[in-house]
């Protein structure tokens, strides 16, 4: 069964501040790199994780810009669309947002794991091991402490990566679900 946001954010959470893990360390020399460095701060996260260093990689640059690009046209389109009908809709392009962007939230995960399709295979994870609403509320969950942690006290930088961790904590669920659509 998938665990909750609010489960994988507290695991997240006591995995982050663990000095073992060795996460913390990481963020200063990985964080300023983007997209790629964010990749490497997740690897550093599944060998604290899994005790293996996984060997995939990909053009993260391009695999992040993909990602949100995708989801980011989407959710404009669906503005769009609704400022037709009511600017008081607009909001709910945000939704949008997040049911396209929840089927690629294990793209840095599957590429780290060796996928060459990391999209591809994200979205069939996702699908083989959550229903849609739910998924999307968990990563609308996630995606608010990412963003709204750090106003709250909590630290920037230190939510950002409580919110990576339980995307990899929730990859790592998911794939225990389905090792068939892990392996894909």
């Amino acid at each position: 069964m998938t665990p909750s946001a609010r489960e994988l954010l507290a695991a997240a959470r006591a995995h982050y501040d663990d000095p073992g893990t060795g996460l913390l360390a990481a963020v200063d020399t990985l964080a300023p790199r983007g997209f790629a460095g964010g990749a490497e701060w997740m690897r550093v996260a599944f060998v604290a994780l899994r005790g293996v260093k996984p060997i995939g990689s990909a053009q993260f640059q391009v695999l992040g810009a993909r990602k949100y690009g995708l989801a980011l046209l989407f959710a404009i389109v669906a503005g769009a669309l609704l400022a037709l009908i009511s600017w008081w809709l607009v909001p709910l392009a945000a939704v949008v947002f997040y049911a396209v962007e929840v089927r690629m939230v294990f793209a840095f995960p599957c590429a780290l794991d060796g996928s060459t399709r990391p999209l591809r295979d994200s979205h069939r994870l996702v699908a083989s091991s959550i229903t849609a609403p739910r998924a999307t509320l968990i990563v609308m969950r996630i995606a608010f402490e990412m963003l709204i942690g750090g106003l709250c006290g909590r630290g920037f930088v230190r939510s950002w990566c409580v919110g990576c961790l339980a995307v990899v904590l929730w990859y790592e669920a998911a794939r225990a679900v389905c090792p068939a659509e892990a392996s894909a």
